[in-house]
């Protein structure tokens, strides 16, 4: 960030949008975990198109229409109905999670908060307790996410850090992945990633 800092997080949101727009929830998120990657672990700006249509790319998307269809005024009236939506909601702080259910009744957490919290959110909203999903394998995690750091894998599966080499190793077929360091840290990777460190 100090030779190339990012100017503005208006771009990169907006290709959001777009992607949101034309692909739906999933793909526009996946977009956003490519995004903070490239952001705080690759030290590349995504305020750039050219970093942009790398990401969208990567997800399989045409990278230079969705960048150039961002700087469409389409685009920027859907971020700014969602800065509308965040203000009418009150949200202020960082992070906000606003639930509501189909009665328009809802919760609203601010701040870092424990599991616990967000279930008996979940629970008030939906007047009854939330089953959770089955926890992926951390095979089927991996395949997925393409890339996953050390304290992911850690808290997902509550491993501690001197128990996360036996685990990946017990859970990950050799051949299937790469161990390498980022910042300090341990990053695994597919080995059919399409991310390049």
């Amino acid at each position: 960030m100090i030779d190339n800092p990012i100017q503005s997080s208006f771009p990169s949101s907006r290709v959001f949008k777009v992607i949101q727009k034309h692909h739906g929830d999933e793909k526009a998120f996946e977009y956003l975990r490519r995004a903070r990657e490239a952001l705080f672990a690759l030290n590349k700006n995504i305020g750039e198109d050219s970093v942009m249509i790398e990401i969208v790319n990567e997800l399989g998307l045409d990278g230079k229409l969705m960048v150039n269809e961002s700087n469409e005024e389409f685009a920027h009236d859907l971020l700014m109905e969602d800065f509308a939506l965040t203000r009418k909601l009150g949200a202020r702080g960082f992070p906000t999670i606003i639930m509501v259910n189909e009665d328009n009744k809802g919760v609203k957490l601010v701040g870092g908060r424990t599991l616990d919290d967000y279930v008996a959110g979940l629970t008030q909203v939906l007047g009854e307790t939330p089953e959770p999903k089955k926890q992926p394998s951390l095979s089927e995690l991996l395949r997925g996410e393409n890339l996953l750091f050390a304290k992911e894998i850690e808290v997902m599966y509550d491993v501690e850090p001197f128990e996360l080499a036996p685990f990946v190793k017990e859970q990950l077929t050799s051949g299937t992945y790469e161990v390498k360091g980022i910042l300090g840290e341990k990053v695994f990777m597919s080995s059919f990633s399409k991310v390049y460190l």
